[in-house]
C-alpha cells in the first residue's frame, strides 16, 4: 500500500531500532519537531525522513551519540478522530494556542524520560520548530525553566532551538495577518467555515478530493492527498482557523528574557541547572507571514548575522547571541514542507551538527 493510499500519519518517529547485545549510545538528541499551522505532520514527511537520514549519516561510525526525529500532528489536527487525545486534554477540539504549548511541554518532558528509562543515556532534546512552532518551542523552554527554577525541573535538557521561517512577533502585521486579521477577529469565523467545508467535502471522495485540491493548488500528490485529509478532517478546518484567530492576537511583542535569548552566554549568569539552549534562525527573504521590518528588528535586537561557516573568537563581538541566518540566494518560500524539504533538511543538518558540537562543551547538573 502507498503512502497516499493510505491516511495520513499523525506521529512520526524515526529512530535505529535496539539491538540485542549492542550497547547503546551513551548520547542521544531527540529532534522534536514542532509543526506550522495546519499542524499535520505529515505534510512534512520528506524534510523529517531526509534530515533523519543526514543525521544518521554522521554517526554511522560513532555509537557515542545517536540522532532520534520524532513529531506530531497539533492537537486537534489528527485526521483520525480515535487518535485525538481528549482524555489527556480533558476538553474536545478546538484547542488554542496556550493548549497546543501545554500539550507539546508536556510530550516533549514525556518522550525524553521515556527515551532516557528505554536506553539509559544522556538524553537531551533540540527543539525545531516552523513558523508558529517556532513560538512554541520558544515558550516550551520558557516555562520548563521556569520549572526548573521553582525547583521542579523534569531533567529535560534542551540542548538548542532551531526556528525555521518563525513567526514568534508581531504577526498581525505580516502581509497575510494583515488580511485574514478582520476575519478572524469575527469569533463564529472558525465555525462557519468549518461547516461550510464539510458540506463541500462531505460527499467528494478523498481521491477525487485530492485530484481537486492537486489542480487549484498545484501541490505534488502527497501534500495534495495529506490536505484533502485535512480539509475532510473532523475538526481540522475549524482547528486551523481557531488557533490562526489566537496566534493574530497572542504574537504581538517579545515575551521573553535573556533566559532565553542569552542562548550560551554566561552573562547574565541563570540560577538555573541547565545550561541556555543554543538558538538558531532561519527567516526567508519575503515571507508573507513575517513583515521585513519586524524581522530586521528582531534580529537588530535579539540575534546576530551568520558569516558563512566562520565563528567569532570568544569575547569579540557578540558572539553568545543566537544567529539568524536570511535566506538571500534559494528562495525557499514560508511552507518549504510542500515543494522544498530537502535542501531545507539539508541546511536544519548543519544547525544540528553546529549545537551538537558546542553543547560537547558544556555541563549539565
Amino acid at each position: 500500500m502507498t503512502r497516499m493510499a493510505s491516511p495520513p500519519a499523525s506521529k512520526i518517529y524515526l529512530r535505529t531500532p535496539a539491538e540485542p547485545g549492542k550497547k547503546a549510545a551513551q548520547k542521544t538528541y531527540i529532534i522534536y519537531f514542532l509543526t506550522g499551522n495546519p499542524g499535520l505532520v505529515e505534510y512534512y514527511r520528506t524534510f523529517l525522513t531526509h534530515l533523519y537520514g543526514l543525521l544518521s549519516h554522521d554517526t554511522a561510525s560513532n555509537r557515542d551519540v545517536e540522532f532520534q526525529v520524532y513529531s506530531r500532528s497539533l492537537s486537534g489536527f489528527e485526521v483520525d478522530a480515535k487518535d485525538i487525545k481528549t482524555y489527556k486534554y480533558r476538553k474536545d477540539p478546538p484547542y488554542g494556542l496556550q493548549d497546543q504549548i501545554r500539550h507539546a511541554e508536556d510530550d516533549v518532558t514525556e518522550l525524553a524520560e521515556s527515551v532516557k528509562d528505554a536506553t539509559g543515556s544522556d538524553v537531551r532534546v533540540i527543539l525545531v520548530g516552523h513558523s508558529v512552532g517556532a513560538y512554541v518551542s520558544l515558550e516550551i523552554i520558557r516555562r520548563l525553566r521556569a520549572h526548573g527554577l521553582a525547583g521542579e525541573d523534569f531533567e529535560t535538557r534542551i540542548a538548542g532551538v532551531v526556528g525555521l521561517f518563525p513567526t514568534v512577533v508581531d504577526i498581525a502585521r505580516s502581509e497575510s495577518g494583515i488580511k485574514a486579521a478582520p476575519f478572524l477577529k469575527n469569533g463564529n469565523f472558525a465555525l462557519l467555515v468549518s461547516i461550510v467545508a464539510g458540506f463541500l467535502t462531505m460527499l467528494l471522495p478523498l481521491a477525487l478530493l485530492t485530484k481537486l485540491v492537486a489542480a487549484i493548488t498545484g501541490f505534488p500528490g502527497d501534500a495534495s492527498h495529506t490536505t484533502a485529509a485535512f480539509l475532510k478532517s473532523p475538526f481540522g478546518v475549524q482547528q486551523a482557523l481557531h488557533m490562526a484567530r489566537d496566534e493574530m492576537f497572542q504574537i504581538d511583542t517579545d515575551i521573553w528574557d535573556e533566559d532565553v535569548w542569552g542562548a550560551a552566554a554566561s552573562e547574565p549568569k541563570s540560577k538555573h541547572p541547565h545550561p541556555r539552549p543554543i538558538l538558531r534562525f532561519l527567516f526567508a527573504q519575503k515571507d508573507h507571514w513575517v513583515a521585513d521590518e519586524t524581522r530586521d528588528a528582531l534580529i537588530r535586537t535579539r540575534g546576530r548575522y551568520s558569516r558563512g561557516d566562520v565563528v567569532e573568537v570568544d569575547g569579540v563581538g557578540e558572539n553568545w547571541k543566537p544567529v539568524m541566518d536570511i535566506d538571500e540566494r534559494e528562495g525557499w518560500p514560508h511552507g518549504f514542507c510542500i515543494a522544498h524539504g530537502v535542501p531545507v533538511a539539508e541546511r536544519v543538518a548543519g544547525y544540528v551538527r553546529g549545537i551538537v558540537a558546542r553543547d560537547a562543551e558544556r555541563k549539565y547538573k
